[in-house]
Parts: C-alpha cells; sequence; structure tokens
C-alpha cells in the first residue's frame, strides 16, 4: 500500500502549488476591490472581509482545478515512465506506439468523461459557494 506515495505526492505537490500562486494572486486582485474598501468604511470586520474576499477569489480557482485534470492526466505519463508505475498514461502511451486504435479510443474516451464530470461538478459548486449564482437560477 506504501509504493504508490512518492508518484501521488510528486503529481500533487506540483499541481498543488499552481493552485496555490493563482490563489494568492487572485486574493490579491480582490483585496483591491471597492466592496472591500466600502466595508472597511462600514467597519465590517476583517475576518468577514476575508471571507468575502477568498469567496470571491475561489470561483476562478475551481474553474482551473476542473480544466486542469487533463493536464493532471498527462503529468501522470512522466510521473508513472519515472516510477515504472503502470497505469493508464502509460497503457495509453504504449497503445499510441503499437497503433491500437480500440485502446486509445477507450482511454481517450475515459479521459473526456472524467474532464466533463469534473465541469459539471464546478458548475454544481459555483452554485454552493457563490449566492449571486443561486439568485439567478431560481430568478428565471
Amino acid at each position: 500500500m506504501n509504493h504508490f506515495w512518492l508518484p501521488f505526492l510528486s503529481l500533487v505537490l506540483v499541481f498543488i502549488g499552481g493552485q496555490a500562486i493563482g490563489m494568492r494572486s487572485m486574493a490579491i486582485y480582490e483585496l483591491g476591490a471597492d466592496y472591500v474598501d466600502y466595508s472597511r468604511g462600514l467597519g465590517v470586520p476583517d475576518s468577514k472581509i476575508t471571507r468575502y474576499i477568498f469567496r470571491n477569489a475561489m470561483l476562478p480557482q475551481i474553474t482551473g482545478l476542473a480544466l486542469s485534470i487533463g493536464g493532471l492526466v498527462s503529468g501522470a505519463l512522466v510521473t508513472e515512465n519515472v516510477f515504472s508505475y503502470p497505469g493508464i498514461g502509460s497503457l495509453l502511451f504504449t497503445s499510441i506506439r503499437r497503433n491500437d486504435y480500440p485502446v486509445i479510443q477507450a482511454i481517450t474516451l475515459l479521459i473526456m468523461v472524467g474532464v466533463l464530470m469534473a465541469n459539471f461538478i464546478v458548475d454544481i459548486l459555483y452554485g454552493v459557494i457563490d449566492p449571486r449564482i443561486r439568485a439567478a437560477q431560481t430568478g428565471s
């Protein structure tokens, strides 16, 4: 059971680093928004303002998270080769070299379904995270 930790950590640490940098830049962008200055002028506590900032900064990050699943699968190919770990990426690579078209189509279909499901889940999460989206859905 312990043999999967190094490949898992090599994928996740690189992935989390990019997400953290993106979240930081979005939070800094939101700090300059007018609603932050207005809230501070009204005397809203910083903890509540921070919650608003992170809610608004989270939306683009969640979209990027769903879209990067395809990149995560392609990064898994490199990780599988480095660690000699059999997986879907190495299976796709050997299928391409052998011109095994049914396997290539099946793996492409699996990756496509995974990305579509991730985008669908992100659309549902948007309604949970952002109340403006919930109000727009119920008002129409």
